[in-house]
């Protein structure tokens, strides 16, 4: 479910500077309050971002569960040499074997709390950089 508004619901959604958007470069900003706010449409629920993509994202309750299932099928065909995890809260799970089996697809994989991807994620796109992130909702 998306859209800029939800009616009676508290405003718990951390917002992040923005900076000038150039072209249609989906940018996260703001989370929380179980959801995102992307390129100014509210998303609720875990996402999947593509640089030019919005992708409403089931993965598995705990992190450490996550397999390549969960991401390699929305990446399309061209995929990108980093994707960020963003677990939630702080995360201690390494999470060693997505990152090796990524590895050897040629994709890096970055761990951290969802408000450091959010934040890493948009600073990858003012760069140009080609990756992808998963971000797990928080309250």
């Amino acid at each position: 479910m998306n859209g800029p508004n939800f009616p009676g619901a508290p405003n718990k959604l951390v917002d992040i500077q923005p900076f000038e958007n150039i072209g249609d470069l989906q940018l996260v900003n703001g989370y929380g309050n179980d959801g995102f706010r992307v390129s100014g449409d509210r998303y609720i629920g875990s996402i999947l971002l593509c640089p030019r993509r919005v992708i409403p994202w089931q993965p598995p309750e705990h992190a450490d569960d996550l397999s390549l299932d969960y991401i390699i099928p929305h990446l399309g065909k061209k995929l990108p040499p980093l994707f960020i995890l963003g677990t939630g809260g702080a995360t201690s799970v390494p999470l060693i074997k997505l990152a090796e089996t990524l590895k050897m697809l040629g994709i890096a994989l970055e761990i951290m709390s969802t408000a450091a991807a959010c934040r890493t994620w948009n600073v990858l796109m003012s760069e140009g950089r080609d990756a992808a992130t998963g971000l797990y909702a928080v309250d």
